[in-house]
């Protein structure tokens, strides 16, 4: 079902007999066009998700974007907790609308959207890909968007499964992510860019953490499940 809001459509359909509900703003988007047409995105990388995701589990959604992933879990996966990380304006929008929209209000901690997370603190401008709200990618030095690193902001949290899909960004979302990896040793599901896989390997092998799943989707970019 489809039901026109201001400027935008929220659309409903029936997924495993549960409604799921997204507002789509860019009926042209490339996440939001799935959410038009009745579907989540990704179904692939959703189910790698499901079938490692722990009952009952803590999910840090780093570049949660309009929150396709946060829904689906939150839905399907019996998580005790969500907290969404994603930058651009734009996004957080329609993300705060679809964890609204879903219930999911009551599980999802959005109390860090606006910030970016990094190796090290500073400052960011957002460049828009057309069409592909999630391809978005930050250019640090300059900009209005805060970036933090992980450790700090998330000081004394802790997480059983951690997502990252940060454009190419990874690598910088690890290395300030150390103390909270190290104290929980999560399972970790992160698109890695094709420029960063040695690093992304290496940063596997020393911490002795082990491909579980992985899928490539696009051929610049591959998601990998690890775990310790």
């Amino acid at each position: 079902m489809r039901t026109t809001a201001t400027q935008g459509t929220l659309v409903s359909f029936a997924y495993r007999d549960r409604a799921i509900r997204f507002f789509v703003q860019n009926p042209n988007d490339v996440i939001q066009k799935q959410h038009l047409q009745g579907a989540f995105y990704e179904y692939e990388e959703l189910s790698i998700i499901e079938h490692h995701f722990p009952k009952g589990g803590s999910l840090l959604d780093i570049g949660a974007n309009v929150g396709n992933h946060t829904v689906f879990v939150g839905k399907f996966l019996e998580p005790s907790k969500i907290t969404v990380i994603e930058p651009n304006p734009p996004a957080i929008r329609i993300l705060e609308t679809n964890i609204g929209i879903n219930g999911l209000s009551g599980i999802v901690d959005t109390s860090h959207l606006g910030i970016g997370l990094g190796s090290e603190s500073g400052t960011a401008t957002a460049v828009f890909g057309q069409n592909n709200l999630g391809g978005s990618h930050m250019v640090l030095g300059d900009g209005d968007i805060p970036i933090r690193v992980g450790d700090a902001v998330l000081q004394g949290e802790s997480y059983d499964f951690i997502k990252i899909d940060t454009e190419s960004m990874e690598m910088d979302v690890l290395n300030g992510l150390e103390g909270l990896i190290e104290r929980c040793k999560p399972l970790i599901f992160a698109e890695v860019d094709k420029q960063n896989a040695a690093a992304f390997n290496q940063w596997c092998e020393a911490r002795g953490y082990k491909v579980l799943d992985r899928y490539r989707r696009y051929q610049h970019n591959e998601n990998f499940l690890v775990g310790p």
